[in-house]
C-alpha cells in the first residue's frame, strides 16, 4: 500500500474514531480496585494482544490481591498465587470472532511485576490514586507511574493514563506506531531506546507534529494509526 493510501486510511479512521468517541470515565470517579485493574491490564499488554491482556487482567482482578496484602501475604506468596491462576487456559474471542483457549506468555514475569507493584504500593500504605493526585500534569503523572509501577515504561504509563481518562494528549508509541513512522516517514527507531523517557518524549513531539497535519488530537491520531497499521499488517498489505 502506498504512503498516500496509508495516510488517507488514517485520516478516514480519525473521522471514525472522532464520531464514535465516548467520554472515558474520569479517573477521579473510579475506585481504587478499578484503578489497579487498569494497572494490571497495562502490565499484561506488553507483548500481548488486547484480547489476551484483557482476559489475563480479568483473571487477576478476581483474586483480591490487595486483600491478600492486608492479610500478610508475602511478595513471593502473591507471585505464586498469580502464576497458579494464570496456569489454567483462558477462553478468549479474537478479532475474527473465533473462540480459543490460551495461557498468557511470560506469566512468571507478569506475576512478579504485579506482586512487586503491590508491595511497592499497598504494602507500604500507598495507592494508585495518591500517585495520580500527586502529579502536577500528565507528563509528570507518566513519570511518577514509571517510578512506582514495576514494568511500566513511558508507553505503558501513557496507555494507562489514556485508559483511565486522565488525559488524551500523550502518545502510546507501540510497535504499530513505530512501524508507521518507519514506513511512511522513513524513521529507523530502536525499540529499546523507547524505555528512556527523554527519547520517548522527543519522538512523541515528532508524532505530535504529524498529528497536527491530520487535524485531530494526538490521542485520536494515535489510536487511528494503531488501528490502521494493525489491520494492514494482519492483512499483509504492508
Amino acid at each position: 500500500m502506498s504512503v498516500y493510501a496509508i495516510n488517507e486510511t488514517i485520516r478516514a479512521m480519525c473521522r471514525e474514531v472522532s464520531s464514535q468517541a465516548t467520554v472515558c470515565r474520569d479517573w477521579k470517579f473510579r475506585d481504587e480496585d478499578d484503578l489497579f485493574y487498569e494497572v494490571t491490564f497495562c502490565i499484561c499488554s506488553s507483548q500481548a494482544s488486547y484480547e489476551v491482556a484483557s482476559a489475563t487482567a480479568n483473571v487477576i482482578r478476581n483474586m483480591d490481591l490487595v486483600g491478600s496484602v492486608k492479610s500478610g501475604a508475602s511478595v513471593d506468596g502473591i507471585r505464586d498465587m498469580i502464576v497458579s491462576a494464570l496456569d489454567s487456559p483462558m477462553e478468549i474471542c479474537d478479532v475474527n470472532g473465533c473462540v480459543r483457549f490460551v495461557r498468557p506468555r511470560f506469566r512468571n514475569r507478569i506475576a512478579q511485576l504485579i506482586a512487586n507493584t503491590i508491595d511497592c504500593l499497598y504494602a507500604r500504605g500507598a495507592t494508585v490514586r495518591e500517585l495520580l493526585v500527586s502529579a502536577e500534569n500528565p507528563k509528570h503523572a507518566r513519570e511518577v507511574l514509571t517510578q512506582h509501577v514495576c514494568g511500566f515504561g513511558p508507553k505503558q504509563a501513557s496507555l494507562y493514563l489514556r485508559r483511565i481518562g486522565y488525559c488524551n494528549d500523550l502518545a502510546v508509541l507501540d510497535v504499530h506506531i513505530i512501524d508507521y513512522l518507519r514506513v511512511v516517514h522513513g524513521m529507523s527507531i530502536a525499540p529499546a531506546k523507547l524505555s528512556k523517557l527523554s527519547f520517548y518524549e522527543e519522538l512523541e513531539n515528532v508524532f505530535r507534529n504529524i498529528a497536527r497535519s491530520f487535524g485531530h488530537s494526538l490521542g485520536c491520531v494515535d489510536l487511528a494509526t494503531w488501528l490502521t497499521m494493525r489491520v494492514l499488517k494482519r492483512e499483509a498489505l504492508i
